[in-house]
């Protein structure tokens, strides 16, 4: 045996015994349902045909731990008064974006999944539905007339974890239908509308304009079976 033979056997030698005592790797790892969830609704937003229209890539990043631990120092103080005004959400402000969740621990009887259907009243009858996506924990369905676009979003109190584009915004309260609802315009001039009706959380989104947003909001009422 040659030198360049017997060094190539020695490799191989070493190669299957390094291969054998490494464990074989899994990847039979579950992710918890929750997750799964949220992943899953991530992958779905962006399939919406709206999407590439109002989506930026800073507003997809992931958050840094140490920026947000200091736009939260910094912004102590309005989230406590955010959340006085906003009692039925928790919500924290940061410069560019702000994250909100529904208070569960005041609704402690809240249904954990869709069991009553809501939707708008209001006459859409010049509206396409281009979108539909349902499941246990929410309902999503996006109308679209010309370059009017209305996303309504019917989500289960427990799962409701998200993030805004507030960057800018002058976020408010504005009753709707005896509620307090969430109230602001993104920097791409979209209105948008988050109440909790008592059993679920409602949130529509639209360019159509402020007035016509509030009346469309005003009219969502359970489903006729």
């Amino acid at each position: 045996m040659n030198n360049t033979q017997f060094k190539r056997a020695i490799s191989e030698a070493l190669t299957r015994e390094y291969e054998l005592s490494v464990p074989a790797h899994n990847n039979d790892y579950k992710f918890s349902d929750k997750l799964t969830r949220k992943m899953n609704k991530l992958i779905g937003r962006q399939k919406k045909p709206y999407y590439q229209m109002i989506n930026t890539a800073s507003k997809r990043v992931a958050c840094i731990f140490i920026v947000i631990f200091i736009a939260a120092f910094t912004t102590i103080m309005s989230v406590s008064a955010l959340r006085n005004a906003f009692k039925d959400f928790f919500m924290s402000i940061f410069s560019d974006h702000s994250e909100i969740s529904a208070n569960v621990e005041s609704n402690e009887a809240a249904l954990d999944t869709i069991q009553v259907n809501y939707d708008i009243g209001y006459d859409l009858s010049d509206y396409d539905v281009i979108y539909e996506e349902y499941d246990k924990i929410s309902r999503n369905i996006i109308y679209q007339n010309e370059n009017t676009i209305i996303d309504y979003q019917q989500l289960v109190k427990s799962e409701f974890d998200m993030g805004l584009n507030t960057e800018n915004a002058e976020i408010s309260t504005i009753d709707i239908s005896g509620h307090d609802a969430v109230y602001y315009i993104d920097n791409h001039q979209f209105y948008h509308l988050i109440w909790d009706n008592g059993d679920y959380i409602i949130m529509i989104s639209s360019n159509i304009g402020r007035n016509e947003l509030i009346d469309i909001a005003n009219s969502v009422q359970k489903a006729e079976k």
